[in-house]
């Protein structure tokens, strides 16, 4: 079974009425055993609380007789690893998981394409590695440290198995994701959207000139879909490597990252 991760986060506030809406839709083509809701029952003195649901119904209601801020709901698959979760942070909503079919990810898309400022979604144990420092992380979950990553000294190592660190910028799938601003995110995955605010920082005609993928479009709504590559499980194919590259060299990205990092944002992961 290949699980794929998903990321997509709203460019706006979201309504409890779409909110609503939104988790009733993806409930009905992502059935759920279990639904996790947790939220703020009082901002100021910060105290939180959470309820489980076997179904949507007496979750809405829940939701709908209460006046507590949202701030997790996961919906959980039949497969414990398997879920969907929507998540309000400072007013913006975003929704993930890990997921086995790559169709339910585009019905979500399609679902709030108006309403998107970036969206992904890769293989989950390449996006995964992309994030993991540690070399023995990487034999035990790959089997090996692909040769094209740079491995940087351990220098608080006294195991000769951590004798070394992963140099995350060298693997083409890591990402920077920027808390200030336009709290964008800039990395390379097997299929991404973008909204126009990404013009404010790559210009449209560079986005338009990038040619290495299978798909380069815009949609009706303005939204920028691109996809590298169509094989989620063949991340270590070469080919699809050297797109990943291309798409981060050609267009800049890490750049941009690295000069909004410095002027004054953290990156942050996922």
């Amino acid at each position: 079974m290949i699980k794929i991760n998903f990321n997509i986060t709203l460019n706006e506030s979201v309504n409890s009425n779409l909110l609503i809406d939104l988790i009733r839709k993806v409930e009905q083509i992502f059935p759920s055993k279990n639904l996790i809701y947790e939220y703020t029952t009082n901002v100021e003195k910060v105290l939180y609380g959470e309820k489980r649901f076997k179904s949507f119904k007496p979750f809405a209601e829940y939701y709908k007789s209460n006046n507590y801020r949202f701030d997790l709901l996961k919906l959980k698959s039949k497969e414990d690893d398997l879920f969907i979760g929507f998540q309000q942070s400072k007013g913006v909503l975003r929704v993930f998981g890990n997921i086995i079919k790559q169709e339910l990810f585009l019905k979500i898309v399609t679902l709030l394409e108006q309403h998107i400022l970036f969206a992904y979604c890769h293989n989950d144990l390449d996006i995964t590695l992309s994030r993991v420092e540690t070399h023995r992380s990487w034999i035990r979950k790959l089997g090996k440290v692909p040769s094209y990553i740079r491995l940087l000294p351990n220098r608080e190592s006294t195991s000769e198995r951590d004798k070394y660190l992963i140099d995350l910028e060298s693997i083409p799938t890591h990402y920077h994701l920027i808390k200030t601003g336009d709290r964008l995110w800039f990395g390379a995955c097997a299929m991404m959207y973008f909204s126009d605010v990404y013009y404010k920082y790559i210009s449209k005609e560079i986005w338009e000139e990038f040619t290495d993928c299978e798909e380069n479009v815009v949609l009706e709504n303005g939204l920028r879909k691109i996809v590298l590559y169509n094989n989620l499980s063949d991340f270590e194919n070469p080919n699809n490597r050297i797109k990943q590259w291309a798409f981060r060299n050609q267009l800049g990205i890490d750049k941009v990252a690295h000069k909004l990092i410095k002027d004054g944002s953290t990156p942050t992961a996922v």
